[in-house]
């Protein structure tokens, strides 16, 4: 049974001036850093001029040494590496990462104004869902919002929200933000934001959906909706630490009925009394949950899950049961021989559970009822008939 959990999510959007990293194909740069650690890494004199110099087996041969001490410098100013004047003492985290990838990306600052959206859910593992180039209004335009023309409203600006400010990564130190609603899938890296922005109306909404699967050791998120006039069907980093069994268990506390999972079956034990015929014939049911709430996480919209396997919760339930089940059996006429295979074949749906078949003559009896009888009664009724049944 597929446990499945969603909410709506907010999208927020601000017109921000900053300065944002993208990833760009830097060949020199990316060999200049896996020179560098290579050489650091055997403790060997690391200076920017031997980038040039056959000896260190630099890959800028046939270059003048001033070419690797500019290059050194602009590899200090990606955030890569630090220099003392000339020697490279040590890469950044930014740029271990850069060395260790086959890929010669590296990312380049670029200063602008931006549109930044995002939403704040406990299952995002970061709230930055996209970023692009903005643009900020003409002054001709803000003259007039200033002098309240045209009906051209007053520009209002508020604190960079926490939650956006918290991305700032100035020395590169965390790994890149990966952007589930990016244009174009790359990540980012936010050097720096100036602290006023001014937020702007979005009609965005975005739904997070976590599923577990029967069995799943992790919950499943996919994010789902429109971001800047843009579809978003995402799947996010899987969620640790809780499982289908724990989630479930969360879920029948919720509705009081957590006593009755059994574990040891993995069933759920419910009352013949309380139960639609479909899932008297199926052994399974549909349960509704309002708002389920998960520890940390929060709530989530009303929901049901389906399929979930049942059993009597007594040996009366059971009895009652299995002889709703014979009844429906009887859609033919039952001689002897057929009854007892039915009775005998819908056993097996009752392990470990001490049910016993009638005779069909009794069965046939409680049957008949003081209203007009059902077809089932006659299917059962007429063999004994023939053989000089009951009266």
């Amino acid at each position: 049974m597929r446990i499945v959990l969603r909410r709506t999510v907010n999208v927020r959007w601000a017109l921000v001036q900053g300065k944002v990293a993208f990833a760009e194909k830097r060949v020199a740069e990316h060999a200049v850093v896996v020179w560098a650690a290579e050489r650091l890494r055997e403790g060997l004199e690391t200076r920017a001029e031997q980038l040039c110099d056959a000896t260190a087996q630099g890959p800028l041969l046939g270059l003048p040494p001033v070419v690797g001490r500019r290059l050194a410098r602009v590899c200090e100013d990606l955030g890569l590496l630090h220099l003392d004047k000339d020697r490279i003492v040590r890469l950044t985290p930014e740029g271990e990462r850069v060395a260790a990838s086959a890929e010669p990306r590296v990312f380049v600052p670029q200063l602008g104004a931006w549109w930044v959206f995002w939403a704040e859910d406990p299952l995002l593992t970061q709230p930055l869902l996209r970023i692009e180039p903005g643009k900020e209004p003409s002054a001709h335009k803000e003259r007039q919002a200033r002098n309240g023309e045209r009906g051209e409203a007053r520009r209002q600006f508020h604190d960079l929200p926490d939650t956006v400010a918290a991305l700032c990564d100035e020395r590169g130190d965390h790994p890149p933000l990966e952007l589930p609603a990016a244009s174009d899938g790359r990540p980012v890296r936010i050097v720096a934001l100036e602290r006023k922005v001014e937020l702007l109306r979005s009609q965005d909404r975005l739904t997070v959906e976590l599923t577990f699967e029967p069995d799943a050791t992790e919950g499943l998120i996919q994010l789902r909706g429109r971001v800047a006039d843009r579809s978003i069907d995402a799947t996010l980093p899987s969620l640790r630490g809780r499982d289908h069994a724990h989630v479930w268990r969360t879920l029948l506390r919720s509705k009081g009925t957590e006593d009755w999972w059994n574990p040891s079956s993995g069933k759920l034990q419910v009352p013949f009394n309380g139960l639609r015929d479909e899932a008297r014939e199926s052994f399974h049911l549909q349960m509704s949950f309002r708002t389920p709430e998960l520890d940390r996480l929060g709530r989530f919209d009303d929901t049901a899950v389906d399929d979930i396997p049942i059993e009597p919760a007594t040996l009366g339930d059971a009895q009652r049961w299995f002889e709703w089940l014979l009844e429906r059996r009887a859609e033919s006429t039952q001689w002897p021989e057929v009854f007892t295979a039915n009775a005998m074949d819908l056993m097996q749906f009752f392990p470990g559970l001490d049910v016993r078949a009638p005779a069909q003559s009794d069965f046939t009896r409680g049957l008949r009822g003081s209203e007009r009888p059902r077809a089932a009664y006659w299917h059962l009724q007429a063999p004994l008939d023939l053989d000089g049944g009951i009266s």
